[in-house]
């Protein structure tokens, strides 16, 4: 099992540019409706479509002016300069690339009131219009589904405090849905594991026909879906990621992003 970088240097993938690699993909959406099968091409949404660092950095930002906040002066003043390119994948990830000092009994006790503070409103439908969609990423989607595909976005947000927010946000940046051949499905909890969603949608990706790729930024998610469909294209999106150990797979597609 590794973790994030060497989880890459273990893992093996196809030595093409982004280019040809979403190339590769309309191929296969076009050869299998010529073979009169249904292409599905299953898509994550956070750090795969969507930059979600703005979400974080306007989070920590709303924190700043915060009685919390006032406690931890010294915090409060390394993370008034914080810029989105500091967001990283987890709180801990965005001190690091900010170069927070702090004593490490301060920083936990900093990190602990935060979090508190930022899952609140991370995990909330009123928090995602501040996500972007990477460049080029709804061009693309639009595109296979142009060309027949069943588009799946599986993520791990939850219906009851994300469904309506990601709905609308799929709407507002123009990828495709409320229209045939889409669908989306999300947790049903907040509380279930991500990991354990994704595998258990298996069943209905095989209903509605047959996988020809996934994207996905989690190397365990990737990797799960890619040991139940080891036929398909495995795509992954190199943005950030948590740290969460996965096992090396061999074949994988790798693009930074869909321009």
């Amino acid at each position: 099992m590794y973790v994030r970088s060497d989880w890459k240097k273990a893992s093996q993938f196809h030595d093409l540019s982004e280019r040809e690699v979403l190339k590769e993909v309309y191929r296969r959406v076009a050869q299998c409706s010529a073979h009169q099968q249904v292409p599905v091409v299953l898509l994550d949404l956070d750090s795969t479509l969507y930059e979600v660092g703005p979400r974080t950095h306007q989070i920590l930002r709303e924190w700043l002016d915060t009685a919390e906040a006032r406690a931890f002066p010294n915090i409060r003043s390394e993370l008034a300069r914080l810029e989105q390119e500091h967001v990283g994948y987890s709180l801990r990830d965005t001190f690091s690339a900010l170069g927070v000092a702090a004593p490490e009994q301060e920083l936990q006790q900093a990190l602990s009131v935060i979090k508190t503070f930022w899952q609140a409103r991370f995990f909330s439908n009123d928090y995602l219009k501040y996500d972007r969609a990477y460049e080029g990423a709804a061009e693309f989607v639009q595109e296979v589904h142009g060309m027949g595909a069943f588009v799946v976005y599986l993520t791990g947000r939850d219906e009851p405090g994300m469904g309506a927010g990601t709905r609308s946000m799929l709407i507002r940046d123009r990828f495709p849905w409320a229209t045939e051949r889409t669908h989306l499905l999300l947790k049903a909890a907040y509380g279930l594991s991500d990991l354990e969603h994704k595998v258990n949608a298996s069943s209905f990706i095989r209903k509605t026909g047959e996988l020809v790729a996934s994207f996905e930024n989690e190397p365990a998610n990737l990797v799960a879906i890619y040991e139940q469909f080891p036929q398909a294209m495995h795509v992954f999106v190199e943005t950030v990621s948590s740290d969460h150990a996965a096992p090396a797979a061999m074949g994988l597609y790798r693009i930074c992003g869909f321009r």
